[in-house]
């Protein structure tokens, strides 16, 4: 599942929850800038998913067409293929990669990440009878996630963990070398990425505005 389909299913979900929302808090919502959430609101338009009612940018009101609904249902379908297909592939690359250092008895595993890669992978520690033994994030918006406290990577003692299980698809962003450079030796990072899974960049350039930006 490309990225396209998954803002398409997201922007899709959220003008059926709230058709009289705006085009600055729909940005928020899926994650992209103004100007790119106003040209995909376009394409959708000219596709005939959705229909703009009234004129006023306070009052504009996004109507989902049946064709939209339509569209709404096979992404959906696709996501959870993509989501079963992206389960099975994980936690088979991640127990093949942490039964080679469970055999050396390096049973101990700090977890890096708190998105959904990091779910998967919490499973499958806990699955393989590994040792959790904290989760961490540079930076993190969140003070839990599956009842453990997220900590900073310095503020565990490297002396607590075998291995840092890396959960994120953002590896480009300088996490593995971050991590390095805070003292952990490569050889006790186990990447969780696979390829083709990396999201486009947050800085992902905007258009320029062709609907009203409100």
């Amino acid at each position: 599942m490309n990225d396209s389909s998954y803002r398409d299913l997201h922007l899709l979900d959220e003008l059926t929850k709230r058709p009289e929302t705006t085009q600055r808090a729909l940005s928020k919502q899926i994650g992209v800038a103004l100007g790119l959430t106003n040209l995909m609101l376009r394409r959708l338009v000219t596709k005939g998913y959705i229909k703009i009612s009234g004129t006023k940018p306070n009052r504009i009101r996004y109507l989902i067409t049946p064709q939209g609904i339509l569209e709404k249902s096979r992404i959906t379908y696709e996501f959870i293929q993509y989501s079963v297909q992206l389960y099975t592939r994980v936690r088979h690359v991640l127990r093949d990669q942490l039964a080679d250092v469970a055999q050396t008895g390096n049973r101990r595993v700090l977890l890096y990440g708190t998105g959904e890669l990091a779910e998967i992978a919490f499973l499958t520690i806990r699955e393989m009878g590994l040792e959790l033994v904290g989760i961490v994030e540079e930076p993190s918006d969140r003070e839990r996630f599956l009842g453990y406290p997220v900590q900073q990577v310095r503020d565990v003692a490297a002396s607590a963990y075998d291995r840092v299980v890396v959960s994120s698809l953002r590896l480009q962003d300088g996490v593995i070398q971050r991590l390095i450079e805070l003292g952990i030796p490569a050889e006790r990072l186990v990447l969780l990425p696979i390829p083709g899974m990396v999201p486009l960049p947050a800085d992902t350039p905007s258009a320029s505005p062709v609907l009203e930006a409100v």
